[in-house]
C-alpha cells in the first residue's frame, strides 16, 4: 500500500509539474496578447472643435525619466530653469509600466485597461500593433493640421492609420540614436512646417537597463545629454505662439528595469511652456490628462476614448471657455461609458441615490467593479475549497513531526527569498523580468538551492535516510507537497482576484506576478522533488545494503 502512495505521489509531482508549465506560459501569453474591450468597436469622436490656443504644439517625450532625475539642478539645469515660465506638476501613470502601454496612454488619454495597446513591449518588431483607439494625431489630421513625429520605430507601426504626415523613425535607444532623432527632428522646428511634432529621446532609459541603472553615472550622464537637447529644442521655438511640453513615459526601480508596479515607475515629470499656458506649481495630474490637453491647445476634437481630463487651470482660458469645452468633455465621457458598459455586459446605474450626478471616474470603476464582483465570487468559493482539501487531508493524516516539514517549508521559502530579493536585488513586479530565460535559470537555480537545503535540514533531522527506502522517499514527498502547498497559495488568491488568464480586463499586475513567480517555482520544486525522492530511496537503499539499518 505504502509503494503504491509513492506511485501516485510520483505521477502528481509529475502533472503538477507539467499543469503549472502550461499554466504560466498561457498566463503570460493572455498577457501579451490582451486585447481592450473595445477593440473591434472603438468610440468614435463626436465633440466639436474649439479655437486652437497655440500655432503649434511640440511635445518632448523623454523615455524613462524619473521624476527625481528630473527635478536634479545638478543634472539637468536647463529643464530646471525652464519651471519658471512652465506650468508644471507631478504626473502618475497606471501598470503596466511599460513603454507601449504609456506611449498608447498618452496619446489616446486613455489607459491600458481601455486603450488598446499592448500590455508589454512588443517582442520584435513585426509585432507592433497599430492604435484602434481614436489618438491626438488622428484628431489633429481630421482638424487638416499637419503632424510629424521623430523617435523609435515602434511609433511608425502604432500610428499608420493616424494620418502623421513626416517621420523618422530609429531602432537605436542610445544617445547616437537621439542625435539622429534631434537631427530629423530640428530642421522640422525651424520650418515651422508642421501643427503637432513629437520628439522621442530614449537614452535615459537606454541608461537605465544596459548602464547600471537609475543611480548611476551612466543614467545621469544621458540625463545631462537630454537635457542639452531640450536647450537646443527650445532655442529653435517662439514660446510666444508656440506650446512645448516635456515628460516621460515612466521611470525604472533603482537597479534598472520598469513594468510593474513600484511607485517610482508610476510617476513621471510634467512641463507645459508657451502659448496658451499659465506657468506656475500645480497639484498632481494623470497621464491621461495629456491628450484631452493637447487636443484644446491645438483647437481640435478630443480623442473619443479619453478618460482624462482638461488641464483648464493651466492654462489661459476664460470660465466661460473652461465651462463649455467641460460640457464638451462630459459628452464625450458618457458615450465612452455607454460604449464601456456594453462592451463588457455591465448593467450599472450612474446615478446616485439622490439623483446627483458621479464623477467620470467613479462611473467608469463601478462598471468595471460590477463585473469583477460577479466573476471573483465564484471564484473565491473555488479557491478556498483548493486551498481547504489539502490542508485538511493534512491535519487528518496527523503525521508525526509535522513540524519538521513546515521548518523545511519555511526554510524553503526564506533561502529562495533571500537569494532572490536580498542577493540578486530582483522585485516581485514585472520591473524584474528581463527576459523569460533570465527569469527561468535563475528560479531554477534559486529553487533548487533552497529545496536541496530544506529537504537536508528535514532528512538529517529526521534520521529518515536510515529508516528504509520507502520511509525516506515518503518523507521527501511529504516535504515536497507542503512545499507545494504553500507554492500554490499565491496562485489560487491571483486566481481569485484575476481569473486563471487574462481576459476583458487587466489584471492586478502584483497578484499576477506573484501567482506566475510562484507558478514557476512550482514547476522546478516538482521536478528536483522528483530527483529528491529517487535520491532518498537510492540513499537508504545502499544503507540498508551496508547493514545501517536503525531499526
Amino acid at each position: 500500500m505504502k509503494k503504491n502512495w509513492l506511485v501516485i505521489g510520483i505521477v502528481t509531482l509529475i502533472v503538477v509539474a507539467v499543469g503549472a508549465y502550461f499554466w504560466a506560459t498561457t498566463l503570460m501569453d493572455s498577457l501579451f496578447e490582451y486585447r481592450s474591450p473595445l477593440a473591434t468597436d472603438a468610440p468614435v469622436a463626436q465633440m466639436e472643435t474649439s479655437q486652437p490656443l497655440t500655432r503649434r504644439v511640440v511635445i518632448v517625450l523623454v523615455d524613462a525619466l524619473r521624476e527625481d532625475t528630473a527635478m536634479d539642478v545638478q543634472v539637468m539645469p536647463f529643464l530646471n530653469e525652464l519651471r519658471s515660465q512652465a506650468a508644471w506638476a507631478t504626473m502618475h501613470s497606471q501598470t503596466p509600466s511599460y513603454s507601449a502601454p504609456s506611449w498608447t496612454t498618452i496619446l489616446t488619454g486613455a489607459w491600458p485597461d481601455i486603450n488598446d495597446g499592448q500590455s508589454a513591449n512588443p517582442p520584435d518588431e513585426d509585432s507592433v500593433r497599430t492604435f484602434t483607439q481614436d489618438d491626438i494625431f488622428a484628431a489633429a489630421e481630421r482638424a487638416g493640421l499637419h503632424t510629424a513625429v521623430s523617435g523609435f520605430f515602434w511609433f511608425e507601426d502604432m500610428l499608420a492609420n493616424s494620418g502623421v504626415d513626416a517621420g523618422f523613425y530609429t531602432p537605436g535607444e542610445d544617445d547616437s540614436a537621439d542625435r539622429d532623432v534631434m537631427k530629423a527632428a530640428v530642421p522640422w522646428l525651424e520650418e515651422g512646417t508642421y501643427d503637432l511634432m513629437l520628439i522621442h529621446l530614449d537614452q535615459v532609459d537606454y541608461a537605465g537597463h544596459h548602464e547600471g541603472g537609475a543611480k548611476g553615472a551612466g543614467w545621469q550622464a544621458a540625463a545631462g545629454r537630454v537635457d542639452d537637447m531640450l536647450r537646443e529644442i527650445v532655442t529653435t521655438m517662439d514660446l510666444e505662439q508656440d506650446t512645448l511640453l516635456i515628460f516621460s513615459d515612466h521611470g525604472q526601480i533603482d537597479q534598472g528595469g520598469h513594468g510593474g508596479q513600484e511607485a517610482v515607475t508610476l510617476v513621471e515629470p510634467f512641463l507645459m511652456l508657451g502659448a496658451g499656458t499659465t506657468p506656475g506649481y500645480y497639484s498632481d495630474i494623470q497621464m491621461v490628462d495629456i491628450a484631452p490637453t493637447v487636443a484644446t491647445l491645438l483647437g481640435t476634437q478630443i480623442p473619443a476614448s479619453s478618460q482624462g481630463r482638461i488641464l483648464t487651470e493651466m492654462l489661459t482660458i476664460s470660465e466661460e471657455q473652461a465651462a463649455v469645452l467641460q460640457d464638451g468633455l462630459d459628452a464625450q465621457q458618457a458615450q465612452l461609458l455607454q460604449e464601456y458598459q456594453v462592451a463588457i455586459g455591465a448593467d450599472v446605474q450612474l446615478q446616485s441615490e439622490d439623483g446627483a450626478s458621479q464623477p467620470f471616474n467613479v462611473k467608469m470603476d463601478a462598471i468595471r467593479a460590477q463585473r469583477l464582483d460577479q466573476e471573483r465570487t465564484p471564484r473565491m468559493v473555488i479557491a478556498i475549497l483548493l486551498a481547504a482539501i489539502p490542508l485538511t487531508i493534512m491535519i487528518k493524516k496527523k503525521e508525526q513531526n509535522w513540524k519538521w516539514f513546515v521548518g523545511g517549508t519555511i526554510c524553503y521559502l526564506v533561502i529562495f527569498n533571500l537569494m532572490y530579493a536580498v542577493i540578486m536585488h530582483k522585485t516581485y513586479s514585472l520591473s524584474s523580468l528581463v527576459s523569460a530565460g533570465d527569469l527561468i535559470l535563475s528560479t531554477a537555480l534559486y529553487s533548487g538551492i533552497a529545496l536541496l537545503t530544506a529537504w537536508l535540514l528535514v532528512m538529517l533531522a529526521r534520521k529518515d535516510l536510515s529508516k528504509g527506502s520507502a520511509h525516506a522517499a515518503g518523507t521527501s514527498l511529504n516535504l515536497i507537497f507542503i512545499v507545494l502547498y504553500v507554492l500554490a497559495l499565491p496562485v489560487l488568491w491571483s486566481f481569485y482576484r484575476n481569473g486563471a488568464l487574462i481576459s476583458w480586463t487587466l489584471p492586478e499586475f502584483g497578484s499576477m506576478y506573484l501567482s506566475f513567480l510562484s507558478l514557476i517555482q512550482i514547476i522546478f520544486v516538482a521536478l528536483f522533488g522528483l530527483l529528491l525522492t529517487g535520491g532518498s530511496a537510492l540513499i537508504a537503499h545502499r544503507k540498508r545494503n551496508n547493514g545501517g539499518i536503525d531499526s
